[in-house]
């Protein structure tokens, strides 16, 4: 049977030198949390906290993604030494081809999530990695949402002098009982509207898979991926106070610490924390100085 392109490819990533990491996703590993780099400064807000480590696994794959840029790269070499060309191929190899760190504070009635992303293209005048960084902050509650580029820095939409202290907490909906939905079952029978409901309900159950571990210290339950059918997600338990993931849940406080799709991004948290206090300056890195804040109906 004659090999496919994607066995080929997996087969030349595995003849070339083991992946292991670029500086730049360790300066993106080793970065401090944000409230470790703001210490010495009044711890004034109550959140739970997740720092996550991801990449993007849509289809074919991360590991296809890495097997063709090291197909690439020996291409590129070997196009460029039949034309004389010097080349510079990477001595360092990057672990994905588009990765990402997700840092997550959730107060009671506010989130903000930083976002360090890393991406890899083979740049074909000498063969060398072409690295682009992204770094955002997206800061959200009932007053609406600051979209922050930390790298630009500028700040779009409601980003005020406090960070949203003073939005309204969530008005936490009930969970749907088990009743509930088994008597939603039984009129899908009679209603085609019911019907649709019911099979998209089942398709999206509400409750956990009954599967729990832990990740970071923390327990978390197994979830269904609601971006993604064939995907999972693991929310931490305990906690005084829910976040957005787990609205009128006892005991959840809701924080991703896995998330599995395939077809999508793979997540999983490295650090961890329910009910502890950090800065408020947390929630207002367009404070710091230098950025330039416009309000919504206006660019950045």
């Amino acid at each position: 049977m004659k090999p496919s392109g994607l066995t080929l490819l997996l087969l030349l990533c595995a003849l070339l030198p083991a992946v292991a990491s670029t500086p730049g996703e360790d300066a993106v590993r080793q970065m401090p949390m944000a409230h470790a780099a703001l210490a010495g400064r009044d711890a004034t807000v109550k959140v739970h906290l997740v720092s996550a480590r991801g990449y993007l696994d849509g289809k074919p794959g991360d590991a296809a993604g890495l097997a063709r840029l090291h197909a690439e790269v020996q291409a590129c070499v070997q196009r460029n030494s039949e034309r004389g060309i010097a080349s510079k191929p990477p001595q360092a190899w990057p672990e994905h081809v588009i990765s990402m760190r997700l840092d997550t504070y959730a107060a009671v009635n506010r989130s903000i999530v930083y976002a360090a992303g890393l991406s890899y293209a083979i740049d074909p005048r000498d063969c060398s990695l072409m690295e682009a960084r992204t770094g955002t902050a997206s800061l959200s509650s009932s007053l609406g949402t600051c979209e922050i580029d930390l790298l630009a820095k500028t700040a779009h939409g409601h980003c005020d002098a406090t960070g949203h202290a003073r939005a309204a907490p969530p008005r936490h909906q009930p969970a749907m009982t088990a009743a509930q939905r088994a008597d939603i079952v039984r009129q899908a029978a009679g209603s085609p509207a019911m019907a649709a409901f019911a099979a998209a309900m089942q398709a999206h159950p509400q409750t956990g898979t009954g599967e729990r571990k832990t990740i970071a210290g923390l327990e978390c339950e197994v979830r269904p991926n609601p971006l993604d059918p064939d995907g999972r997600n693991c929310l931490s338990r305990g906690g005084s106070f829910s976040s957005l993931d787990a609205v009128g849940e006892a005991g959840m406080s809701g924080m991703t610490l896995e998330m599995s799709s395939p077809n999508g991004i793979a997540l999983r948290a490295t650090q961890a924390r329910l009910d502890t206090l950090v800065p408020n300056a947390v929630f207002t890195p367009y404070l710091d100085g230098g950025f330039r804040i416009t309000r919504p109906g206006s660019r950045p």
